[in-house]
């Protein structure tokens, strides 16, 4: 029996569906699917995913080198890009921040001693909190707001350094790479991008299907 290809002849086209009716097909796609662990359908999905990347590649759609991928940016987000890569700072030693001795055997006491109770009681649960807050005030820097105020800055400078190598790096570049998402959302989160552009940067001229 034969096979149909069903689909919607919209040049925006973003779903695709399939009918096989071929039952030596399908019982070929059922063994393959039981052999990986697989239901049929989610098999049949891979296939077709690993093959439509494969002639999407071969035919350039939706891949492009690293250099035009970032000429996609404008000279304006590139140059700010750049920029964020390196706003780095020097993380500030901390001030204070070191419990005592007696202030950590007290911590280790009030844990040990709530992990060994098996019902406790709202007043223990409310001893023991107050225990764990006492430490944490103890081992706080005086300059705690500064220091992680300075880490932040510098994880993500460096988050953005490393997609700029990433994507330098790469050969081609596939526009619908989940880190290349992941990496322009990051750049929108902090408004290197508009919230818009990610799209803008993505798309790419896209075959249409012909009906026969």
């Amino acid at each position: 029996m034969a096979s149909f290809l069903n689909f919607a002849s919209d040049p925006t086209m973003d779903t695709l569906s399939v009918t096989l009716t071929n039952t030596r097909a399908i019982d070929g796609l059922i063994f393959a699917a039981n052999s990986a662990g697989m239901t049929p359908e989610a098999y049949a999905e891979r296939l077709l995913t690993t093959e439509g990347h494969r002639f999407a590649d071969a035919n350039s759609y939706g891949v492009v080198t690293s250099a035009g991928f970032f000429a996609r940016f404008t000279p304006a987000e590139y140059a700010d890009v750049l920029a964020a890569s390196v706003d780095t700072v020097e993380v500030p030693d901390k001030v204070g921040g070191l419990a005592t001795e007696e202030q950590y055997a007290a911590y280790q006491a009030a844990v040990l001693e709530y992990s060994m109770l098996e019902d406790p009681t709202a007043e223990e649960t409310a001893t023991y909190e107050a225990a764990l807050g006492a430490y944490q005030l103890a081992t706080t820097a005086e300059n705690q707001t500064e220091v992680d105020a300075a880490e932040a800055q510098n994880a993500a400078a460096n988050a953005v350094k490393a997609l700029l190598d990433e994507l330098t790096a790469a050969e081609k570049v596939a526009l619908d790479d989940q880190r290349v998402a992941d990496g322009l959302t990051l750049l929108v989160s902090m408004e290197l991008l508009a919230a818009s552009r990610p799209a803008e940067i993505t798309s790419y001229e896209r075959p249409f299907p012909e009906v026969s």
